[in-house]
């Protein structure tokens, strides 16, 4: 779009610029994160032979990844989108 219309382009930018978009795409990266994380935690337990009797603990795994990244990708994008630079 950049190249069609420069003016249209930051039109479109200026409009993802509030706080409601940036919680938006917090949700949608937080979904995304739990997905790829449990996504590895059933490959484990499909294919790995001591994985369903550790089922349990690895989805405590993947909850406390997905905890820990989410903080962080929390705290660095709210900053940005909402008053930081």
């Amino acid at each position: 779009m950049v190249r069609v219309s420069p003016e249209a382009y930051t039109a479109v930018i200026g409009a993802y610029k509030n706080p409601l978009m940036a919680l938006g795409e917090t949700g949608l990266v937080a979904a995304i994160v739990f997905h790829a994380f449990n996504g590895l935690r059933i490959i484990a337990v499909d294919f790995w032979k001591k994985g369903a009797k550790y089922q349990r603990q690895m989805l405590w795994a993947v909850l406390g990844l997905w905890l820990v990244t989410m903080v962080a990708f929390s705290i660095r994008h709210l900053s940005l989108a909402l008053g930081g630079h």
